[in-house]
């Protein structure tokens, strides 16, 4: 039953968000502001995840619990309610073959270049560069891939 629960999945899906070829996206994944979600060619999205105004690229392998949220509220005003300050978009990147592990989360406005792993728990707040293997909190490069 797996393979036509994913097929139902993926037709529902594509009605609000572009999904490339032969994904394979799992239950309880959050499409925030759908229209504004790009996933690319062979891409895997474990259950949990949630995504908001992010580009994928090809062959993203995604794990449970990941947050990648290209939207913040905006705050500076100490004279105003934060929730009538409004929100800031800055779009995600997602190079192709990219692998993001479980619970990291990343934040607005970061490009992780092509190849990248993310590590578990990471908390990604600055631009991954290509084949770099990331981890912590914040973020860091521990080694390039070879």
């Amino acid at each position: 039953m797996g393979k036509i629960f994913l097929k139902i999945r993926l037709f529902t899906i594509g009605r609000f968000v572009s999904i490339g070829e032969n994904c394979k996206i799992q239950k309880n994944v959050y499409f925030g502001s759908g229209k504004n979600i790009i996933i690319g060619n062979g891409c895997e999205i474990n259950e949990n995840v949630k995504l908001r105004h992010a580009k994928i690229g090809d062959n993203v392998l995604i794990a449970p619990g990941v947050s990648i949220i290209g939207i913040n509220h905006n705050f500076i005003n100490s004279k105003r309610l934060i929730k009538e300050q409004g929100e800031s978009i800055k779009e995600i990147k997602i190079g192709s073959d990219v692998w993001i592990g479980t619970n990291a989360i990343i934040l607005a406005g970061v490009t992780i270049g092509e190849g990248c792993v993310i590590s578990a728990g990471a908390v990604v707040t600055k631009d991954c560069e290509p084949y770099g293997i990331y981890g912590g909190v914040p973020a860091r490069l521990i080694k390039k891939r070879e």
